[in-house]
């Protein structure tokens, strides 16, 4: 099992045990990415029908919601062998849900707390690695109100590699 691997299995579960849920003011379903948030959806710039061979000054992100928010983010940050045949790798789940004030906070608290009561209840049958004690939850520090973020830090442990014992020294 490798971490990306790994990393491309806990989105799928992830997708699945947020697939019923609804965030924020629309009523969004959280997307799931991997390391980091995509780039944001642009429109298309069409130069002829702008009359001018010159790009305009202003931004073509139109205002408005930004299609990837709610989030949940996938992201490795490391691994280590174990002496007694496995290895643990820490992966932090990172979150981010829209609301003004209270709501989006809320909004994401109820998303990590989901998320961790999944983690720990149940797995999924074939899985190589396993989650282990002690989790840590909380928010980021600074927060810029409508954007709220917060993080779910896990240890997983799964199996190492054994070494081989080559015939005749080869």
């Amino acid at each position: 099992m490798t971490p990306s691997l790994m990393m491309d299995q806990l989105q799928a579960y992830l997708q699945q045990i947020t697939e019923g849920m609804s965030l924020g003011p629309e009523q969004l379903r959280p997307n799931v990415y991997k390391v980091d948030l995509p780039a944001r959806a642009t429109p298309d710039y069409d130069p002829v029908s702008q009359n001018t061979d010159i790009a305009p000054v202003e931004t073509t992100i139109a205002p408005g919601r930004d299609e990837r928010w709610p989030y949940i983010i996938v992201f490795f940050l490391n691994s280590e062998e174990n002496e007694e045949g496995y290895r643990t790798a820490d992966i932090d789940l990172i979150f981010g849900c829209v609301g003004n004030g209270s709501g989006g906070y809320m909004d994401v608290l109820h998303l990590m707390e989901h998320v961790r009561i999944h983690l720990l209840r149940e797995t999924w049958e074939g899985w190589s690695f396993r989650l282990s004690r002690p989790l840590s939850l909380g928010f980021y520090e600074e927060q810029a109100d409508p954007y709220w973020t917060g993080y779910l830090s896990t240890t997983w442990e799964m199996p190492s590699i054994e070494q081989e014992v080559w015939k005749n020294g080869y």
